[in-house]
């Protein structure tokens, strides 16, 4: 599993407004993650032998589903049969919005069929290479093509999809639901960046928000808040960190 991913979606939800977030981990990692998250509700359960999240932990992974308003699910996940098991049953059972990046498109990938099953409204945040293992076509198609390609997906399994690229894509389940991102630079390219937005997105959500309206939001803020990041140190330098960092301050544009 890849610790920073969770510790940065996290943080980001909780810096884009977030009442209330709960972590979920394998204990294995918990000396990684404990010390570096302060705000999120640290919640570490039974790991596999190889330190990945149990399916023996899906009682408990059920009842916090219940008592939850949205679910980020994958960043810092890992892949196994365990975490594969994991994605398949929040997504056939969850009855609140879900947002799916990382490992857990990779696990999603084995089984595309599942999203038959899903009973509440599921976002996916692929970048192009995972785009390619949703829907079987190449990563020079998909980039030429964007939006015919998200969109295409979207409305053929019900889903709202973030295609994350240069100009980031969004599309929805509604038809003609499709917004393309004009802000953000090439900082964002930058490993972690995604992860931020995936912790944006569920916040908006968790806050009230309809998915597609949510995904659009914290793509273009996102972005937006990268620029600003950009303008006073360099687009060059510029960390995901910085970004984080400057969330807070950010937001009190639009209060």
């Amino acid at each position: 599993m890849h610790c920073n991913d969770e510790l940065s979606a996290a943080n980001a939800a909780v810096n884009s407004g977030v009442g209330l977030i709960r972590c979920v981990f394998p204990d294995a990692a918990y000396s990684a993650i404990a010390s570096k998250l302060t705000e999120p509700l640290t919640i570490p359960l039974k790991s596999t032998p190889e330190g990945f999240l149990s399916f023996r932990n899906v009682e408990y992974i059920s009842r916090l589903m219940d008592d939850s308003t949205a679910i980020l699910l994958g960043c810092g996940l890992g892949f196994s049969e365990d975490t594969v098991k994991l994605t398949e049953f929040i997504i056939k059972n969850a009855k609140i919005p879900v947002i799916i990046d990382a490992d857990g498109i990779n696990a999603l990938s084995t089984n595309i069929n599942i999203l038959k099953e899903a009973q509440a409204p599921i976002i996916l945040t692929p970048h192009p290479g995972e785009m390619s293992r949703l829907c079987g076509k190449s990563i020079a198609e998909i980039i030429s093509n964007p939006v015919s390609v998200a969109y295409e997906f979207a409305q053929a399994h019900g889903v709202t999809v973030v295609l994350k690229g240069a100009n980031t894509v969004v599309c929805g389940t509604e038809e003609n639901e499709i917004y393309i991102n004009s802000t953000g630079n090439a900082g964002l390219a930058r490993g972690g960046s995604g992860d931020l937005l995936s912790g944006m997105v569920v916040s908006l959500l968790a806050q009230g928000m309809k998915p597609f309206d949510a995904a659009v939001c914290a793509v273009y803020l996102h972005g937006l808040a990268a620029d600003e990041v950009a303008e006073k140190t360099s687009m060059r330098g510029m960390l995901p960190s910085d970004i984080l960092k400057a969330l807070p301050e950010f937001f009190s544009k639009f209060e």
